[in-house]
């Protein structure tokens, strides 16, 4: 087995080139989105932000409920096909992973986008997980409404949005945490797994610089993610490898046979990851559009390859 790194390591806070530095952290009433035909930063952002007006998002806690129905009315409304799947942990505790897909075809698609939107438990009551989960979920909210437009691409996708990534001890172990996955991999058995996994981590903070996780990744997925980064024309420096592993929600995946991206900001050294300053004063609309435009590329690549 290739060595681990607990996933507790974290980035200085730096700003993203053409945002403001801080954004009023006021969420309105109702949301209202851009019907661009392209990756739209700023709806991203609007969801980003309403979801971190619920406050902390706790598994089992009322407002990660609110924000299931919050997902579920999105997807829905872009023509996504939602299912609940909850699950109980050892000790009884209730979890509830999000599933959608698109069109009357298989459950199981080739490809899985994912994320986790479960904030960590105990911080305070100020914590709204902006990066560390929310910004994932709400890249993934405008990603469902753009592929909506190529139902045929989309109804090669299924989207899965996990409970349970955090651990309820301070520290991530191989027994704390990736609830929601670990079951997921479990629920689907050996034939119900997809080709490939895009899994998606703190996405949305200013400058961030994205990591993949070397010791997890295959050299197919890296040919195939450095080849996007490269014709997109995005820095080398910010899209990046790291060469270690994390503990986070593709590595259930990674160890039951499938081909694994982990999109995961560099966070060490970080005075914001699991703070307060994980608020909105950290995304950036146009870090959101970088990261939907990674997933939208690297999705067709992997399809050619799935075919």
């Amino acid at each position: 087995m290739r060595a681990t790194l607990p996933l507790l390591i974290a980035v200085p806070l730096l700003l993203c080139s053409g945002c403001e530095e801080s954004t009023p952290q006021v969420p309105p009433p109702a949301i209202q989105l851009a019907a661009t035909p392209y990756y739209n930063g700023a709806n991203a952002y609007a969801h980003c932000n309403y979801l971190c007006s619920l406050g902390p998002r706790p598994s089992a806690s009322p407002a990660y409920g609110q924000q299931l129905a919050y997902l579920s009315k999105h997807l829905q409304a872009a023509g996504w096909q939602v299912k609940e799947e909850p699950f109980s942990l050892s000790n009884g505790m209730k979890m509830v992973n999000l599933h959608a897909t698109f069109g009357n075809a298989q459950d199981t698609r080739r490809i899985l986008i994912s994320c986790h939107i479960d904030t960590k438990i105990g911080i305070s009551e100020n914590f709204v997980g902006a990066d560390d989960g929310a910004s994932a979920a709400a890249a993934m909210l405008e990603l469902a409404r753009i592929l909506a437009a190529t139902p045929q691409k989309a109804a090669a996708v299924e989207l899965v949005f996990f409970d349970g990534e955090e651990a309820f001890a301070r520290n991530m172990t191989e027994q704390d945490g990736l609830y929601g996955s670990r079951y997921d991999v479990m629920r689907r058995g050996e034939n119900g797994l997809p080709c490939y996994q895009i899994n998606l981590d703190m996405v949305g903070g200013r400058n961030k610089t994205i990591a993949i996780p070397l010791a997890d990744t295959s050299d197919e997925m890296l040919a195939v993610y450095e080849e996007v980064i490269a014709d997109l024309k995005l820095s080398p420096r910010r899209w990046t490898g790291h060469p270690g592993g994390y503990l986070d929600d593709h590595l259930p995946f990674e160890r039951a046979g499938v081909q694994t991206l982990n999109l995961i900001a560099q966070f060490t050294g970080s005075s914001w990851w699991h703070t307060e300053r994980d608020n909105m004063e950290r995304i950036c609309p146009q870090s959101l559009r970088e990261t939907g435009d990674v997933v939208l590329a690297l999705l067709d690549r992997l399809l050619d390859k799935a075919e």
